[in-house]
C-alpha cells in the first residue's frame, strides 16, 4: 500500500555505487546478548553504519556498548536519563550519515531480512519512505491478548483520522527513508515517546513524500512495555498534540512544484457514492489535479466501500461526513475549520446534505457560516434552482413551507464570498430574485471531447436512457414509444443504463420488474467508468425523458463528450439544460409516447439529421471542457483569496 507524493521520488543514481545504509537501534532494558546479535546481523547483511542509542544502561549493557563502540562502523550514544524511544531515535537519526537512514526495534521481533526488504523499497526509488506493517497482509497479532488487539485497532483508527495518512500500521518499529526526508522533518519532531512513529508518518505525509507500506513477518516478543490501562490516556494526549502541531500551515518543501499552489477544499459527492453530483465532482477534481496552481482535497461522504483517505491522480479524497446526520455536518465543519485550506468550494444542489429538510438546511448553512463567522474564502457552485422546476411539479410535490425554505437556503448560499451557476438563465434568475452581489456564470463543461472525426451512428437502432432513475424521468413514456418504434424498426433496441436515484431507492428494480421482459428492452444498472465508452459508443441516440429539470444536464454533457444525438422532452428548463449550453437536440412533447416515437423514427429514417445532431454535440464538446470550467473556478477563487 502506498500513498501519493507531491514531491518526486527519484531513484538513486544506478551508475554510482549502491546507496549507503544506516540504521538506528533504540535500546532500553534489552539484554546485552540481544543487542550484540542484532548489531552483528545488521553489519553482516550490508548495513554500513549501525547507531545504537541506549537509555540508562546497567553495568553489563554499558560494558557491551563500550565494546561495540570500538568498531568504526558502529556509533554508540548513551544517555543517563530516560529519553524515550522517540528521543533516542531523534539523537540517532541526527548522527546517522548515509543515503538511506531508518531504525528497527532492538527486541528481535523484526528479522533483519524483513528490514532489508523495507530499505530496498527506498533504494529502488519506489518511495521516499518505507514503513513496515504487521497489518497489511495476514494477521501477525494473533498472539496478542484481545485487549491489546483492540487497543491497536482503536489507535490505528484514531491515528488515521488525525494524520490523514492512509496506512494500516503506524507503530511498527521498522522504517526507512532517504536522508533528505529526515533533514526536512527532524527539526519539527516533538514526540519523544511511543508516538514518535505516528508523528513521523504524519509529518512526511504532510510534506507530500511518497510512503509505501511493506508487509513484514513479525514475531511478537510478548513482553511489551506498553500498558493498555496506563498508557492509553498518554496515547490520546499524544494524538491531540500531533493533530495540533501537524495540522497547522504546511511547511514549504524546497523544490516542491506546488509551493505557491492555492489549497482548496472541494466539498462534493464523489465515487464510490453515486448521484448528488458524484461524477461531476470527480471530473472537476481531476481537472484541478492536472493543474500546478491548485492543490485540491475532496471532502466527500463516508463510504463502506472506500477508505477514509484515498489518493487519486493529482488529488486527495478525505471521506469525513454523512448525509442526514447532524454529527456528519459537524464533522465536515470541524475538518474545514481545522484544515489548512486557502479556500473552500461547495459543489452542491439543494438536496445534497440529506433527504430530510432539516439536514438539507443545516448543510446549506455551512457556506455562509464559514464565510461570515470563520472568515474563510468560500465559493459555492449551485447546480439547481427551485425557480426552474415545472410549476405543476412544485404545486404537487413541494409545499409552501418547503418552497420558502428552499428560497431561504438559496439566499444563504449566495452569502458566501462568490457563487457560480451553470447557465446564463440561472444567472438571470438569481440576480433578479435574490440579493446576489457576486454570482457568476461558469458553464458545466464536458468531461472529454471527441477527436474531431465524424460521429459513428451504430446499427441496429439502439436507443438509450442514461442516468439515475427516479419518477422525474419518464421511463413509462419511453417504453410505450419504443414499442411503437419497433413496429417500424423491428430490430430496434432500448437500453436503460443507470441505477436508482439515491432519493428513490429500488426505483430501477420496480421498472425492471415491470418492463425488463419486453422484447428489445435491457436494463444495465449502474455503469462503471471503464464501461462508459462501450455503452455510449453503441448508442445511436440518447433520450432525455425528464418531466422536470432543475439544473444543467450532466447526461447532455456526456452526449456531447461522446458525440451522441439527443432526443429530449420539451419542458421548462430542458432547453436551458441542453442546447443553450452548446450542441443540439430534437425535442418532443413531454408525456406523449406517439410524439416521441415519431421523432425517433423520423431521425432513423433521416440519418443525415441524426448525424447533424451528433456532429453538433461533438463540436460543442471541444468548445468548453471541464478543464475550462476549472480554469474559471481557479480565477474566481484566487481573486477572492487575494481580496
Amino acid at each position: 500500500m502506498s500513498f501519493k507524493s507531491t514531491q518526486p521520488t527519484v531513484p538513486f543514481d544506478s551508475a554510482s555505487s549502491q546507496p549507503t545504509r544506516s540504521v538506528v537501534v533504540p535500546v532500553y532494558a534489552e539484554s546485552p546478548s540481544m543487542v550484540v546479535s542484532l548489531v552483528n546481523d545488521l553489519h553482516a547483511a550490508g548495513w554500513q553504519e549501525v547507531v545504537v542509542c541506549a537509555d540508562r544502561p546497567d553495568s553489563d549493557l554499558r560494558e557491551t556498548l563500550d565494546a561495540l563502540a570500538t568498531d568504526a562502523d558502529t556509533l554508540v550514544s548513551v544517555s543517563e536519563t530516560r529519553r524515550g524511544k522517540g528521543g533516542a531515535l531523534i539523537d540517532g537519526l541526527d548522527r546517522a550519515d548515509a543515503d538511506i537512514v531508518g531504525y528497527v526495534d532492538a527486541d528481535g521481533a523484526i528479522p533483519v531480512g524483513e528490514l532489508d526488504r523495507i530499505y530496498d523499497v527506498v533504494a529502488d526509488g519506489d518511495a521516499s519512505v518505507a514503513v513496515g506493517s504487521r497489518d497489511v497482509e495476514g494477521d501477525c497479532r494473533v498472539s496478542q491478548t484481545p485487549i491489546r488487539q483492540c487497543l491497536a485497532r482503536g489507535y490505528r483508527s484514531l491515528a488515521r483520522r488525525v494524520t490523514h495518512a492512509p496506512i494500516e500500521d503506524f507503530q511498527c518499529g521498522a522504517k526507512a527513508f532517504r536522508a533528505e526526508v529526515w533533514e526536512q522533518v527532524s527539526r519539527q519532531m516533538r514526540e519523544t515517546g511511543f508516538a514518535f512513529d505516528t508523528e513521523l508518518v504524519a509529518r512526511v505525509h504532510r510534506r507530500g513524500y511518497e510512503v509505501e507500506e511493506v508487509p513484514i513477518a513479525w514475531d511478537d516478543p510478548g513482553d511489551s512495555s506498553v500498558s493498555p490501562t496506563r498508557d492509553a490516556p498518554d496515547m490520546l494526549r499524544s494524538l491531540y498534540r500531533i493533530r495540533k502541531s501537524v495540522r497547522g500551515p504546511a511547511p514549504e518543501a524546497p523544490g516542491s512544484a506546488d509551493d505557491d499552489a492555492t489549497k482548496v477544499a472541494l466539498v462534493t459527492s464523489h465515487p464510490p457514492n453515486r448521484g448528488h453530483l458524484a461524477e461531476y465532482g470527480e471530473e472537476l477534481a481531476r481537472a484541478y489535479g492536472q493543474r500546478d496552481d491548485v492543490d485540491v482535497t475532496v471532502l466527500a461522504r463516508r463510504s463502506d466501500s472506500a477508505p477514509p483517505v484515498e489518493f487519486r491522480r493529482g488529488y486527495e479524497v478525505r471521506r469525513v461526513w454523512d448525509r442526514d446526520s447532524l454529527d456528519g455536518a459537524r464533522a465536515l465543519l470541524d475538518e474545514l475549520v481545522a484544515g489548512d485550506y486557502d479556500a473552500v468550494q461547495f459543489n452542491i444542489h439543494m438536496t445534497y446534505f440529506g433527504n430530510e429538510n432539516v439536514h438539507r438546511f443545516i448543510g446549506l448553512v455551512l457556506p455562509p457560516l464559514l464565510s461570515r463567522v470563520y472568515g474563510m474564502t468560500v465559493l459555492t457552485t449551485m447546480h439547481d434552482l427551485l425557480e426552474v422546476v415545472e410549476e405543476d411539479m412544485v404545486d404537487e410535490n413541494i409545499g409552501l413551507v418547503e418552497q420558502a425554505g428552499a428560497r431561504a437556503a438559496t439566499q444563504l448560499l449566495l452569502m458566501g464570498d462568490a457563487s457560480t451557476v451553470t447557465s446564463e438563465e440561472y444567472l438571470d434568475i438569481v440576480t433578479d430574485r435574490y440579493y446576489s452581489p457576486n454570482v457568476h456564470h461558469v458553464p458545466h463543461g464536458t468531461f472529454a471531447y471527441a477527436d474531431g472525426g465524424l460521429p459513428h451512428i451504430p446499427e441496429p437502432f439502439r436507443i438509450m436512457v442514461f442516468g439515475h432513475l427516479s419518477p422525474t424521468k419518464d421511463i413509462e413514456t419511453v417504453v410505450e414509444a419504443f414499442e411503437q418504434v419497433r413496429m417500424s424498426v423491428p430490430d430496434a433496441e432500448l437500453v436503460v443504463a443507470g441505477d436508482s436515484h439515491p432519493g428513490f431507492p429500488d426505483h430501477r428494480e420496480t421498472l425492471e420488474a415491470k418492463y425488463g421482459d419486453r422484447p428489445g428492452v435491457e436494463f444495465l444498472g449502474y455503469v462503471e467508468d471503464d464501461e462508459m465508452d462501450d455503452v455510449w459508443g453503441n448508442a445511436s441516440a440518447v433520450v432525455m425523458p425528464y418531466r422536470t429539470c432543475t439544473g444543467v444536464s450532466g447526461v447532455f454533457q456526456l452526449a456531447k463528450t461522446y458525440g451522441t444525438a439527443v432526443v429530449s422532452s420539451d419542458v421548462d428548463g430542458m432547453r436551458t439544460s441542453t442546447v443553450e449550453t452548446g450542441g443540439d437536440a430534437a425535442f418532443y412533447e413531454s408525456g406523449d409516447p406517439t410524439a416521441l416515437a415519431d421523432t425517433l423514427i423520423n431521425l432513423w429514417v433521416d440519418r443525415e439529421r441524426l448525424q447533424e445532431i451528433a456532429r453538433a454535440n461533438a463540436d460543442a464538446a471541444a468548445a468548453y471542457t471541464i478543464g475550462d470550467t476549472a480554469e474559471r473556478m481557479v480565477e474566481l477563487i484566487d481573486r477572492e483569496v487575494s481580496a
